[in-house]
C-alpha cells in the first residue's frame, strides 16, 4: 500500500455552516470519534477486524478540503485501487461516497461541478455529478444539509450487503471443505471481515452465521492440514 493521505477538495458556493453539520452528521452516522495527536485534531473509527479509517476536514471560503485514509495518523496508507488492502479501501469509499455527492451538490444553484483533485486524489476520481437538492417553485436547486438519518441507512445498506456476500462465501468454503478442498487463508480472513462489517446492521443474522461457519470451515482446515502432517 502507498503511504499518504487521499485529498478531495469540493467548491462550495453555500454557507459553510451547512457543509460543517453535513460532515458532522456523516461522521455521526458512521461512527467517527474526535482523536487529537501532537495538538492535530482528526476523526477515526475502528473496529478490530475492520481496522481503522481516518478522516480529516478543513473548510475555507469556497473550498472544502477532505483527507481520508486507513492506518494511522502518523502511518497513513491512500485510498488508492492497489490490491493491498483493497477491501478495507473500498468498503471506505463506499461510506464516503453519500457525503461527496452531497458536499458536490453545494457549488453552484445551477448545477454541482467535479470535485477538484487534490494531491493524491487521481484525475478518474472526481465527483462529476447533478446536485441532490429539492426544487424552489422557480426551478432553481436549493442545497440541504445532509442528515444524519439519510448517511446512516447508507452506511447501514453497504454493511448488510457484505453480510449477505459473506454469508454465502460462508456456506460454499463450508461445502468446499467436506469434499476435500478448502478456502485460502486470505478468503477466511475476508468472510470474517464481511462478517464484522454486517454484525450491526439488521443482517445481523447472516453476520453471526457467517463467524461461526467460517470458524467451522477453519477448524476443518486445521484438522486437514494436522492430518497430512501425521501421515507424511
Amino acid at each position: 500500500m502507498k503511504k499518504g493521505k487521499s485529498t478531495y477538495q469540493f467548491p462550495i458556493n453555500v454557507d459553510p455552516n451547512l457543509a460543517h453539520q453535513t460532515i458532522m452528521n456523516w461522521l455521526g452516522a458512521n461512527s467517527f470519534e474526535l482523536k487529537e495527536k501532537d495538538g492535530n485534531h482528526y476523526y477515526q473509527y475502528y473496529d478490530p477486524v475492520v481496522g481503522r479509517r481516518l478522516f480529516e476536514f478543513y473548510i475555507q471560503t469556497g473550498m472544502v478540503t477532505i483527507h481520508a485514509y486507513i492506518g494511522k495518523y502518523k502511518k497513513p496508507y491512500l485510498l488508492d485501487d492497489s490490491f493491498a488492502g483493497a477491501m478495507p479501501k473500498s468498503a471506505y469509499k463506499q461510506i464516503l461516497d453519500p457525503l461527496f455527492r452531497t458536499l458536490a451538490s453545494y457549488n453552484t444553484p445551477g448545477g454541482a461541478a467535479p470535485a477538484q483533485p487534490g494531491p493524491n486524489m487521481t484525475q478518474n476520481d472526481p465527483y462529476n455529478i447533478q446536485p441532490t437538492a429539492s426544487q424552489v417553485s422557480g426551478g432553481t436547486p436549493q442545497p440541504q444539509v445532509g442528515k444524519y438519518e439519510d448517511f446512516s441507512a447508507a452506511s447501514n445498506k453497504s454493511n448488510e450487503k457484505y453480510a449477505v456476500i459473506g454469508f454465502i462465501m460462508s456456506i460454499v468454503g463450508l461445502l468446499f471443505s467436506f469434499v476435500g478442498y478448502t478456502f485460502g487463508i486470505l478468503l477466511y480472513l475476508l468472510e470474517f471481515y464481511f462478517a464484522a462489517c454486517g454484525i450491526r446492521t439488521k443482517k445481523k443474522g447472516f453476520a453471526i452465521a457467517t463467524f461461526v461457519l467460517a470458524g467451522l470451515s477453519v477448524v476443518i482446515l486445521v484438522i486437514s492440514v494436522f492430518m497430512q502432517v501425521l501421515l507424511s
